[in-house]
This record gives C-alpha cells, structure tokens and sequence, in this order.
C-alpha cells in the first residue's frame, strides 16, 4: 500500500511586497531589518510566548532575515515588517505560511506599541489579504493559552477560537517544557448552492 502523498504547499500568487492600512503598513522584510529584528527581541516581555528563543546576537536576526528572503522566493513563507504610519518606523514583524488549503500566521510587536490597537490592524490587513486567496480555505494562528493579550487580537482579525491543544508548543523563553496552546481558524464557508 502507497504511503499517503503530503499536502503540498501553494504558492501564492501576487504576493503583495507592500498592504497598506490605516496607521500601519506591512514592508516586504530584508536582511537590513536586522538591527531593529534584534533590538526588539531582546525584550523578554516581546518575547515571553514566542515559540522561538531569543536570538543572542544581531547577526542571528540577520541569518533568519536572509532565509525569509530565500522562503518567500521559495513560496513556503511571506514575512512583512510591520511599520507605523506616517514615520515608517518599523515596530513589528508578521509572517504567514501557505500549506496546500491552509495558512497560518504569527506575529510579533514591540512592547511600546502594545494596546494601541496596531497588531489588531495588522493581522487584519494579512488575514484580509489571505482570505481573498480562493485556493485558501483555512486561515490559522495559535498562542499560548496564558497569551490573553493575543488571544484579544486574533479574535479581532475575525478568527474564532477552536480549542486548547494541551502541552502542543515549547515557548523556549519560558521554559523547556510544553506549554498549552490555543487554536484559533477563520475557515471559509460552503458553497451556498
């Protein structure tokens, strides 16, 4: 019997390198991202639910800047820097990864820019552009289940909570061992007909 092919990623098409909202904007990243990708990450608050550790040095943040040049050219993954209108200044980063039907997303904000409603409109904007994709029809995100803060923005992007995945996600920042994770989808309706 033939082992079960896996669910091929889909390239998106028109991958947009610049979505504009109200008071922020998603930036195609570069490499020169760098210095402030790593300034940001050394806030142990920023970084507290993240499911990556910290980088230790800016030339870490540099290596991971290159490889999302090289997965966006590759269709596996799409990563925006997140900047505040009108100054341009960069004050977050969010990425999204396109798998056969699905994609999921994650974000991250640096912590002065917290409560002021800018990653709300920033996952807003990504999972606005995603769902106007035809050949997507789930869009996810998760967060720790103790992330109340994340939780708030991923219901306001219009995902609906599906459940907690007990001990699913190490969050490294935290500790070695697995942590809850909360699930959240937005998942396109049938075909009225």
């Amino acid at each position: 019997m033939a082992t079960p092919a896996l669910t091929p990623v889909t390239p998106l098409h028109n991958v947009p390198v610049l979505i504009e909202g109200v008071r922020v904007r998603l930036r195609r990243s570069t490499p020169a991202d760098a210095p402030w990708t790593f300034r940001t990450a050394q806030d142990a608050e920023v970084m507290r639910y993240m499911d990556w550790p910290a980088h230790s040095a800016e030339a870490e943040a540099r290596a991971y800047l290159e490889g999302c040049v090289a997965r966006w050219a590759a269709g596996t993954e799409y990563h925006w820097v997140i900047e505040h209108k009108p100054e341009g200044d960069p004050i977050g980063a969010i990425a999204c990864r396109p798998n056969g039907h699905a994609a999921d997303f994650g974000y991250f904000l640096g912590r002065a820019h917290w409560g002021q409603g800018l990653a709300t409109e920033a996952a807003r904007l990504l999972v606005g552009w995603l769902q106007r994709q035809p050949a997507l029809l789930r869009i996810w995100a998760t967060t720790d289940a103790a992330n109340t803060r994340s939780a708030g923005v991923l219901r306001k992007a219009g995902l609906q909570h599906e459940g907690v995945m007990r001990k699913a996600t190490i969050r490294p920042n935290l500790g070695a061992a697995p942590r809850d994770t909360a699930l959240f989808a937005w998942v396109r309706d049938e075909d009225p007909r």
